[in-house]
């Protein structure tokens, strides 16, 4: 009759030890999450810094428009027939590669 008792604390023991491994697991997944955020903010603010630094070189004295200026800028420049093209081709070309099935799988 010792044998169950043995058992049932073999089991809760083996019990709580996953309970413990799982709250481990779920603390690193939340640790890894917010790593992954982070990266992913400064990337985008990477990818952001360096657009604005490029919009900048073909703007004379950038520092003396206002934002609204720019934007305006960018909507007449971004409304031209050539540009909505430009645009909608290298997206379609984008979108292409980015389907292609890699032919070594």
């Amino acid at each position: 009759m010792t044998e169950p008792k043995s058992d049932l604390a073999y089991l809760r023991n083996e019990k709580a030890k996953a309970e413990q491994k799982l709250r481990s697991c779920q603390h690193r997944e939340k640790i890894l999450e917010r790593q992954m955020s982070e990266l992913n903010r400064r990337e985008r603010v990477h990818r952001l810094c360096t657009r604005a630094r490029m919009l900048e070189s073909f703007l004379v004295c950038p520092g003396e428009l206002t934002d609204d200026q720019v934007m305006e800028l960018l909507k007449i420049s971004f409304r031209q027939p050539e540009v909505v093209l430009a645009l909608a081709k290298i997206v379609h070309d984008v979108h292409e590669r980015s389907n292609v099935q890699n032919p070594l799988e």
